[in-house]
């Protein structure tokens, strides 16, 4: 906010202006040390006391000058400073007074004589005769916001001494308005962020270079067992990890700030830790903020699904064994009973109860091939051609292409791809389900296109059909287990949706990354990319 100082009138003589005394100065220097102080309340009426000290007034009279809504702030920040002065709001002044000179040509004067000077309009409620007045404008910017009446009941009783006076305190007045309009912008804005980070359910610490607290929230608080109103001035980090001893990796990792994942034995909680450092407007001053969010009940769900996925997979094997073979066995014996129809009509039973149980093998196996791929190390201790590779892969798909009546055509460019250490047994499966998939989603005589590239020491591989494409709201979930767009286009394929994400996963396990471009009705291009030097890792 741009401040501009009162000007003094043009008229103005000089040389009439008498010295300050040392009283004067010493009331200039008190108005000074008032207008400095961060105690604002109630500064503009013990600056108006100081005044009319000075100028020996009898009365004063503050004028807020509103122009519209968005003046609010302005006259709200004075009226800040006022205590008890009498103070008006009015409008910008139009009537024909004093108070409309000094606002249209912005600058103070004075009416010696209020019984012979035209611009002076008597008060309705004066209580006292005012024969002598003075008045000074206080402006925010290039906005009027104030005009400042000083009233005494004798004619000539304000000089030029006093008007430069007053001007020059309403141009500290100016100064000061600044201040506070920044100060209360800023405290209310550290109020706002205080509310904010004490809201939080993240447990937020604030550590300057030192490692001590500069701020601590409510769910901070919490975990390093201090009370709501108990300070932390001075405090250092370190010292609490004797009461949480999970502080001691976060003080680990301080330097390094990469997200970590941390268990506090102590609550039974597990958290996402996020170290991010800060630096000061100066850059004098530096430090970290160190956020903890509490993820002990998406733990608690992996670790429930992943108990569940073992129990269905595991426990269920063997029932479903014992079906088909007891299945296979019934089969044996009708075998060899006269095909009467009752027979006949027991064999389609078994077949469909064949098939059902067939299928819930084939998820099973499926299930604990997703789950061995997420969770066990891959070996990629092979290194493979990956140009014999697409080969290999096109030949065992080409048959079911051909059973389809599909065209399966195929563009490698892999001359100068080097031999990459992959699990070749996994990454020829993604292979295989990519071009399975498009040539299960393409109709009869369609076309299935297999493209595999190297570029800038990444080997990628895509299968392009036109069969019915996607619609384009579901392809950002295709790679999830057990997604499936059911239904589309008049389509009822059977399938678990686990094909696509076993791809992911064993990708992403490489280093890698999947890919999809599909328009609904016209077909899609599904593929991945993986670096020349893959490591092992979690996705």
């Amino acid at each position: 906010m741009n401040t501009n100082l009162v000007p003094m009138p043009s008229d103005t003589d000089i040389s009439s202006l008498k010295h300050p005394s040392f009283d004067d100065l010493r009331l200039l220097s008190d108005i000074s040390q008032l207008l400095l102080t961060t105690h604002f309340e109630g500064v503009i009426e013990r600056v108006v006391q100081i005044v009319m000290k000075m100028t020996a007034a009898q009365s004063s009279r503050l004028y807020l000058i509103k122009k519209n809504p968005d003046d609010d702030n302005y006259w709200r920040i004075v009226r800040r400073l006022i205590d008890k002065q009498p103070f008006e709001i009015i409008p910008p002044p139009v009537s024909d007074s004093f108070v409309q000179w000094v606002y249209e040509h912005q600058c103070g004067d004075i009416v010696k004589d209020t019984l012979t000077d035209t611009r002076w309009k008597h008060f309705t409620d004066e209580q006292a005769p005012i024969r002598s007045a003075m008045c000074i404008p206080i402006r925010l910017g290039t906005n009027i916001v104030a005009l400042f009446m000083l009233y005494h009941p004798q004619p000539n009783h304000f000089t030029p001494f006093h008007l430069r006076t007053v001007t020059i305190v309403g141009n500290q007045v100016v100064s000061a308005l600044r201040n506070v309009s920044l100060y209360y912008e800023m405290r209310d804005h550290q109020e706002q962020l205080s509310a904010t980070l004490q809201a939080l359910q993240e447990s937020i610490i604030v550590i300057d270079h030192h490692h001590m607290l500069v701020l601590v929230n409510h769910a901070a608080r919490q975990l390093l067992g201090l009370t709501l109103d108990e300070s932390v001035e001075h405090q250092l980090l370190v010292d609490y990890i004797a009461y949480e001893p999970m502080l001691e990796s976060v003080m680990g990792n301080i330097e390094v700030c990469e997200p970590i994942q941390l268990r506090s034995e102590r609550l039974q909680r597990d958290f996402h830790v996020s170290i991010t450092s800060w630096v000061s407007g100066d850059e004098e001053e530096k430090g970290h903020v160190i956020v903890l969010h509490d993820v002990t009940a998406l733990g608690d769900l992996g670790r429930f699904k992943d108990e569940m996925l073992r129990v269905a997979t595991h426990d269920l094997r063997s029932p479903l064994a014992l079906i088909s073979g007891y299945t296979d066995m019934i089969g044996i014996e009708l075998k060899d009973m006269e095909p009467t129809p009752s027979a006949v009509s027991i064999q389609q039973h078994l077949e469909i109860i064949k098939g059902s149980t067939d299928r819930m093998g084939r998820l099973v196996e499926d299930l604990l091939r997703v789950e061995r791929v997420r969770k066990s190390p891959l070996e990629m201790q092979e290194q493979t051609d990956l140009a014999a590779m697409v080969k290999l892969v096109i030949v065992n798909t080409r048959l079911a292409a051909q059973v389809r009546a599909q065209s399966l055509t195929r563009e490698i460019d892999l001359e100068l791809a080097p031999r990459i250490t992959v699990d070749a047994v996994l990454l020829r499966q993604s292979m295989e389900n990519l071009i399975s998939n498009a040539i299960k989603y393409t109709p009869t005589g369609g076309q299935v296109h297999v493209h595999s590239w190297y570029s800038s020491d990444r080997f990628y591989f895509s299968v392009t059909d036109n069969g019915i494409g996607i619609p384009e709201k579901h392809l950002p979930y295709l790679f999830e287990s057990f997604y499936r767009v059911d239904g589309h286009n008049g389509n009822h394929i059977q399938g678990n949706g686990l094909g696509l994400s076993l791809v992911k996963n064993v990708i992403q396990r490489h280093g890698g990354d999947v890919w999809v471009d599909s328009v609904d009705g016209e077909g899609s291009t599904f593929g991945f990319w993986i670096p020349a030097h893959s490591t092992s890792g979690e996705s």
